[in-house]
Formats: structure tokens, C-alpha cells, sequence
């Protein structure tokens, strides 16, 4: 082969492999002891996060349609391979384990598909249905709590507005094969992130503010979800204000029956990933600590770029008195070099991060 051709097909290969993988890492920051590696590359599109029942991540993929694996077999610190495990889906963004299924919310539906000795056994199979969008809020986030329950959070249909399906703006609670399915709490725009305090046992959510309020309107929340309680939306934002946006509502609410935010977070900051840390690797003071994946600020919200980050949420009495950034780098002079979406305890004790926006997934470590 002529030595042109073959630089040629070098170089065209090399452009694959970028396109493939995407551009470089951010150079991430965390506090001292802290160490923030790469651990797989080219998961665009990855949002939220489980780990199976033997320490393998799963990400679900959500403009691919697909589910991944990405297993660390020698133990390495970084994934081996970047495996689909179910594909064909309809903009997957929340996977879950629970009694040998694998659980995968989509936006039409929650699906399931068995899982045994480390792999997944067949093809998913639909248990739920779900209200479908296109747009706003696509977005199916599924979790299990210490019983078995499987919640479901499921956005609001449109910015602000009074909500036909009762099954939106809501946390579902349903068993396990789908059935019984009820609201447990409503009044959530759009409930991205939750999970439960293990050592209390409380659940606590993310919920994001709605647009066209200017640009430090409304807050952005985190919530201490309960059974039966309503959040307020539509017809309240940040610490029960009455919604400017719904005048010519046809329905009413009492703002003693509205459970304002438990933390008030920057407006348009988009709060997704939620989670306490579970593992043992991070000092006493980060244990059991909740961390929240700021994704970050959109152009048309705000002209000054906030967020792009993680945070850990202080709690002190049981309730969130203030946050500190945990780890920043993915907007640098103005430049976006990455999106924090979901977060996970790994079986290693390490944090991870997924990026949807560059499709890497970043590993917290700690050292002494």
C-alpha cells in the first residue's frame, strides 16, 4: 500500500476513534484525598446509574436507546469494555436491580428483563405503562426502598400548567411485577434524582423549577419526600409563592397543604442525580453524606453559565443547612467541557459520574 493512503487511513481511523469517544476529559477538582479518574469513555448520553447485584455498572443510554454494562474484570480502575445489554429502547434513562430482574425506565413505559449469573437472561419485557412526552421532561427515573416498592417519577407535560393524568408531577409507588400502582407524592415538576437516607431511611428528591421567570426565578429544590404530601406545583414555586404563571388556574390549593422545598437551590441550576453515599472508601464525615449532580445551566435561562458540578448537601438535624461544591472542572472560562447527570455508590466504595454531554463516566476515589 502507497504510504499516502496508508497515513490516510490512519488518520481517518484516529477521527473515528475521537468521534467515537469524544473529546478529552475534563481535568476535574475535588477536595484533598480525593482522587477523580476516567473510568469508561464513549458512554454518550449516559444518565442515570445502578450497580448490579456483582459490582457492575449499568448506565442507561438515552439518545441510544440502550443499556450498558461497563465491568472492571481486573480490577484496574478503569472499564474493559463498554457492553450493550439491551437496546431498541425508547429514550431509557433510569435502570434499577431488584430480585434477579434488571429494571429499565422508559419514556412510554417501565420494562424488566431477568438477570442471573451476571449477565441479563432475555429481552426486557413491558410491565408498566407510562405517560409518553417528547418534550418537556422525558425523563422515567426508577428506584427500589429497603421493601421492594419500585417508584417512579414522572414530569410535568408542559412548563407550567394543571395536569390532566393524574400519574404526572408525581413520585408512583408500585409493587414489583407493576401492579398497585398509586401516587405516593405529588406536586414534583419534574423529580429527576431520589434516593433514601440510609441512615434514617428518609427520601429525599431533586426538583427543578420551571422557565420564563426571569432568570433568578424560581429556585430549583431538593425535597424530603412523604407519603400523601403535595410539593405544590403548579400553583406554588420555592418557599410557597404563588405561581405567577397560573392566574387563570381552574383549580385551587390551600398553601397550608403545600410542603415547601427542604433547600432551595440557584434557579436553572438542573438538579438531576441524587444520592447518598453508601460505601466506606470516603472519609466518617462523607459517609452517608447526599451528593447532587448540578447538570447545569441552559443558554436561554441564564446568560451567565452556573453550576456543571457536584455538590454535597450539609444536613445537620436532619435538614439540609447548606452545600459545598465536591467536585467541579466541567465548565472552565465560559466553556462547557462536560454535564454531571447521575451519581452511584460503586461496589468499590468509589463515586461515580456520569457525563452526558461528553460521554465520559469519572470515578471518586479516596486516599489517605
Amino acid at each position: 500500500m502507497p504510504k499516502f493512503k496508508h497515513s490516510l487511513l490512519l488518520l481517518i481511523l484516529l477521527l473515528a476513534v475521537k468521534s467515537s469517544f469524544g473529546q478529552a476529559p475534563a481535568e476535574l477538582k475535588a477536595p484533598e484525598g480525593f482522587k477523580v479518574t476516567v473510568f469508561a469513555s464513549g458512554v454518550t448520553g449516559g444518565r442515570l446509574m445502578a450497580i448490579s447485584p456483582d459490582g457492575v455498572l449499568y448506565v442507561a443510554r438515552q439518545p441510544q436507546g440502550d443499556v450498558v454494562a461497563l465491568p472492571d474484570r481486573d480490577m484496574d480502575g478503569k472499564a474493559d469494555a463498554v457492553e450493550v445489554v439491551a437496546s431498541g429502547l425508547t429514550r431509557p434513562h433510569s435502570v434499577a436491580f431488584n430480585n434477579g430482574y434488571l429494571y429499565i425506565a422508559t419514556n412510554p413505559a417501565i420494562l424488566r428483563v431477568k438477570y442471573a449469573n451476571g449477565k441479563v437472561d432475555g429481552k426486557p419485557e413491558k410491565i408498566i405503562d407510562l405517560p409518553i412526552s417528547t418534550t418537556p421532561h422525558f425523563t422515567r427515573s426508577i428506584g427500589f426502598d429497603k421493601n421492594g416498592k419500585l417508584y417512579v417519577s414522572i414530569g410535568s407535560s408542559c412548563n407550567s400548567c394543571e395536569e390532566e393524568d393524574a400519574r404526572r408531577t408525581t413520585i408512583m409507588q408500585y409493587n414489583a411485577d407493576g401492579t398497585g400502582g398509586k401516587p405516593f407524592a405529588k406536586g414534583l415538576r419534574n423529580a429527576i434524582g431520589f434516593d433514601w437516607d440510609p441512615s434514617t431511611g428518609a427520601m429525599w428528591s431533586t426538583d427543578m423549577g420551571q422557565d420564563k421567570l426571569g432568570e433568578e426565578m424560581p429556585c430549583d429544590e431538593i425535597n424530603r419526600i412523604q407519603a400523601g404530601k403535595h410539593y405544590g406545583f403548579p400553583y406554588f414555586i420555592c418557599n410557597n409563592v404563588a405561581n405567577p404563571d397560573l392566574k387563570d388556574a381552574k383549580g385551587k390549593m390551600d398553601v397550608k397543604d403545600a410542603v415547601p422545598p427542604a433547600f432551595e437551590l440557584p434557579a436553572h441550576s438542573s438538579p438531576i442525580g441524587l444520592t447518598f453515599y453508601k460505601g466506606k472508601n470516603f472519609p466518617a464525615a462523607y459517609r452517608n453524606a447526599m451528593f447532587v449532580a448540578i447538570h447545569g445551566s441552559s443558554p436561554t435561562a441564564r446568560k451567565e453559565k452556573i453550576g456543571y458540578n457536584v455538590i454535597r448537601v450539609i444536613i445537620k438535624n436532619g435538614k439540609p443547612a447548606g452545600t459545598e461544591v465536591f467536585v467541579s472542572g466541567w465548565l472552565k472560562d465560559g466553556a462547557v467541557l462536560g454535564r454531571p447527570a447521575g451519581l452511584i455508590t460503586g461496589a468499590d466504595g468509589a463515586l461515580y459520574i456520569s457525563d452526558d454531554n461528553k460521554g465520559f463516566v469519572y470515578k471518586v476515589s479516596y486516599s489517605k
